[in-house]
């Protein structure tokens, strides 16, 4: 018996229950609701699976229809050719208009979109190879990128939503790589996407609408590479990921987009993590050429690295105050998370103009920041309730523990005792915080169900 006949059944059961005295109204109606929960749960798992069935034979009937097209493309007139594929293409959507009406095979219609998007693209490579196209190349993609969102905003569709925003990032990866500039038109396209996905509450989407935003960071500064040094790139990523981070703190309070925020939020966190764990090297290269003067030509690349620190600093410091002055915490507590906001800009602001003069202390202090950064996170993690800080705490403080433990005792003592004392440490440390993480995690969920008062009616929401 499956869920959904069991939940029927439960129907047909629960009157005589109830007149047998055996339930009451409110406890009849708990069951009813759970066990349509669970009907519901098994229905989604149910669709997914259809769904990617359905899109691995999409890929293989796309592979199929290009090869086809491919071996017989010499021997094909240029309106056969045209017909093949306008044909092709327009199949798959009516196939997935059929598919989509009154909703008869919502997986097998949202796998031929993909098919009819797939095939789109095909088109514009192909038609562009018949009549010799010859323009600025991630045009191509950006015209694929552009069809594939106008039929998700038309169909509604988060799978072909996902290919839109893909095909977008290789389309600016190219502007941004083989042109050689920072490609800021990719911000509208990625606009429109964000709303689409706010909008129809597309939640895989918001994942990988926000990952691409942060690889589109990544690629937008890395332009810069050949200008300037690897420690200047990395204090320019950890000042974006923590200016986020603040900014999606702000807005988390505004219900429409709470969700979004509240995934911007935690990639934020773990973007600006990652990077001050890399600062807190003291092998980290920060190249003195920009003081010398002496590459004329690199001179305005890196006044733009500069430029673009110094902003990122100031803008990250007001919202810094604004949020925790805003936020409803002690006292004690704002005025800390303040002065490490501080601590870090001044960190930075060192290392931007004196790191030649000294170099050990701004990396002492970073490492000081992070281990504050996990206290921090920790005690965020119970006051509010959020898991993820703690497990993201604890998964911090492990990698650091371990970099330093490499850093500072490998040439201190003989490699066995080292590879020994080692082995002791991490198996000992593991249980450790894997047994004080389960503690916090009870905890935290202890607290959050006392914080929820006790109500005898249930809306089986």
């Amino acid at each position: 018996m499956n869920n959904k006949q069991f939940y029927k059944k439960l129907q047909e059961k629960l009157p005589h229950w109830k007149m047998q005295g055996w339930l009451d109204d409110v406890s009849a109606q708990s069951i009813l609701n759970d066990a349509y929960s669970d009907a519901n749960n098994s229905s989604s798992k149910s669709h997914k699976i259809s769904l990617i069935l359905g899109i691995m034979g999409v890929m293989l009937l796309a592979v199929g229809v290009i090869s086809f097209i491919a071996a017989n493309w010499q021997g094909m007139s240029k309106i056969m050719k045209l017909s093949l594929l306008f044909s092709s293409m327009t199949a798959a959507y009516l196939a997935s208009v059929w598919a989509l009406s009154e909703q008869k095979y919502p997986a097998l219609g949202q796998a031929f979109l993909l098919l009819g998007v797939l095939l789109f693209g095909n088109n514009i490579m192909l038609i562009a190879q018949i009549y010799h196209i010859d323009s600025h190349y991630p045009n191509a993609i950006l015209l694929w990128a552009a069809g594939a969102l106008i039929t998700a905003l038309i169909m509604k569709s988060e799978v072909v939503l996902i290919t839109s925003i893909l095909l977008s990032v290789l389309w600016s990866g190219m502007e941004i790589f083989d042109f050689s500039r920072i490609h800021w038109q990719w911000l509208l396209f990625c606009s429109v996407c964000s709303v689409l996905t706010i909008r129809q509450g597309f939640h895989l989407a918001a994942h990988i609408m926000i990952v691409s935003f942060f690889v589109w960071l990544l690629f937008s500064f890395y332009s810069f590479a050949r200008y300037t040094s690897v420690g200047y790139l990395v204090q320019t990523y950890l000042l974006s990921g923590v200016l986020i981070f603040m900014l999606a703190e702000m807005m988390r309070n505004r219900q429409y987009i709470r969700y979004f925020t509240e995934l911007l939020s935690r990639y934020a966190l773990i973007f600006s993590a990652v990077f001050l764990y890399v600062l807190s090297f003291p092998e980290l290269d920060f190249d003195a050429s920009f003081y010398s003067g002496y590459i004329a030509d690199e001179l305005y690349p890196q006044l733009n690295v500069v430029i673009i620190q110094l902003m990122l600093m100031g803008l990250f410091l007001v919202s810094s105050i604004r949020h925790f002055m805003a936020n409803e915490k002690s006292q004690p507590i704002k005025w800390l998370s303040v002065l490490w906001s501080l601590f870090l800009v001044l960190c930075l602001l060192w290392n931007l103009f004196f790191y030649q003069e000294q170099q050990n202390i701004p990396v002492i202090i970073i490492n000081v920041l992070l281990f504050l950064l996990v206290i921090g996170l920790i005690y965020s993690g119970l006051v509010e309730h959020k898991r993820f800080y703690v497990n993201l705490a604890f998964g911090l403080f492990t990698v650091t523990l371990l970099t330093r433990y490499f850093d500072t005792f490998w040439d201190l003592m003989d490699r066995s005792l080292f590879f020994i004392v080692g082995g002791l440490l991490l198996i000992i440390g593991g249980y450790w915080l894997e047994k004080k993480r389960r503690q916090l995690n009870r905890q935290s969920v202890s607290d959050m169900h006392q914080s929820i008062p006790f109500t005898g009616d249930h809306d089986g929401q």
